[in-house]
C-alpha cells in the first residue's frame, strides 16, 4: 500500500488582510497544528511492530509508509509582512512563501526588463513549464559523480532546466550554484529544482 504524502498551501486569511501580523499569526498558527496532527497520528514504540495472521500489522508496512508520507509532506504558509520572516528564521519554519514580497519582486524585474514578462507569464500560465522539484534518481545513479554541469545536460535529454538543487540533509535549495563545473557525489535523496511541463 501507498500513502502518498501531503501538498499543503496555507493561504493568508482574507478577511483580517488589513492586519498583516494578524494574518500571519493565523497561517502559522495552522502549520504548527497540522505538523502537530502529523506527529500524533504515528504511532510509535511497542505499536510499530505486531506480529499475526493474515492482514496483520508488521513494521515496515503502513506505518512505515505513513511516517515516510509525513516526512515527505510539504506544508507551505502564506505571510504577508516582512518582519515575520525573522522571527521564522529563529524558530527554523523554512516552510512560507512571503507573496507581498514575491509579487514586489516580480514588478521590479519586469520593470527593469520588460522581456522578462514572457518569462513570468510562461512560468505562471496554468499550462506549459513550470518550477518542479525533481528526485536526483532521474539525472544520476547511485554513487555517481558528477558536476552541476553534467545534471544540466542530463537534464536537458529530458527537455528540462535545472536551475539548482537540495542536498538530502540541508534545509535550503541552492539555486545557481556557484561552482557548477566541481564534481561532487550526489545522494538519491537529493532533490533537484527544475523548469519543466508536468509529467
Amino acid at each position: 500500500m501507498f500513502i502518498w504524502p501531503l501538498q499543503i498551501l496555507i493561504l493568508a486569511d482574507e478577511s483580517v488582510e488589513d492586519s498583516a501580523i494578524q494574518a500571519d499569526s493565523r497561517s502559522l498558527a495552522t502549520l504548527l497544528l497540522i505538523r502537530d496532527i502529523q506527529a500524533k497520528r504515528l504511532p510509535y514504540g511497542d505499536a510499530m511492530v505486531t506480529t499475526g495472521h493474515r492482514g496483520s500489522l508488521s513494521q515496515g508496512s503502513w506505518i512505515g509508509d505513513m511516517q515516510e508520507a509525513s516526512d515527505k509532506s510539504v506544508i507551505i504558509s502564506e505571510i504577508l509582512d516582512p518582519r515575520t520572516k525573522n522571527l521564522l528564521a529563529m524558530s527554523k519554519i523554512s516552510d512560507y512563501v512571503l507573496s507581498n514580497e514575491l509579487v514586489s519582486m516580480a514588478l521590479a524585474m519586469v520593470a527593469e526588463d520588460r522581456q522578462i514578462n514572457d518569462v513570468l507569464e510562461e512560468l505562471f500560465a496554468e499550462e506549459g513549464n513550470e518550477l518542479q522539484i525533481r528526485q536526483a534518481d532521474l539525472y544520476l545513479d547511485k554513487g555517481e559523480e558528477l558536476s552541476f554541469y553534467e545534471i544540466l545536460l542530463r537534464a536537458r535529454q529530458r527537455r528540462e532546466i535545472v536551475i539548482g538543487y537540495r542536498l538530502a540533509d540541508a534545509e535550503r535549495a541552492i539555486i545557481n550554484p556557484p561552482a557548477k563545473s566541481e564534481r561532487r557525489r550526489w545522494s538519491l535523496k537529493d532533490v533537484f529544482v527544475v523548469i519543466a511541463v508536468k509529467e
